[in-house]
């Protein structure tokens, strides 16, 4: 057998322009817009239960228990919304022309006898507002 067929992985990179950075922010206030929806549909759900539950009879304790529960919840939208704004800020911080790496493919590759392994291992698609500008080897 002269070659064999892997799979590696092929980093997705793209470099920074102004209307990339604009997508970029324009998602993140569409992710927190978002968020924001979630969160309020989740306090009518908390509302809504804590009444239910007091309406039919829990105790003090077990009502604590619940808000224990939604509070707990509660802080990850928290959280959520504080690494939106990380991320809208290191947006803002980006520099045009700067490559990043946005992710990742699987994609096959024909290796041959006598090939270095270390370069048919390592592989990148360059990206310019989406559109393919450079694949490295």
């Amino acid at each position: 057998m002269s070659m064999i067929t892997i799979f590696r992985e092929i980093t997705l990179k793209q470099i920074v322009t102004e209307a990339s950075k604009e997508v970029t922010r324009q998602q993140l206030r569409e992710q927190l817009l978002s968020l924001n929806d979630e969160q309020t549909s989740f306090e009518e759900d908390k509302n809504k239960t804590l009444t239910e539950f007091s309406l039919k009879g829990a105790d003090a304790t077990q009502l604590n228990k619940i808000r224990q529960q939604f509070d707990t919840e509660a802080g990850k939208f928290h959280v959520q919304r504080d690494e939106l704004r990380r991320s809208m800020l290191a947006v803002d911080e980006l520099t045009v022309g700067d490559e990043i790496i946005i992710g990742s493919v699987e994609g096959p590759y024909e290796l041959k006898i006598g090939e270095k392994l270390a370069t048919a291992v390592r592989a990148e698609i360059v990206l310019k507002d989406g559109i393919v500008v450079e694949i490295r080897q």
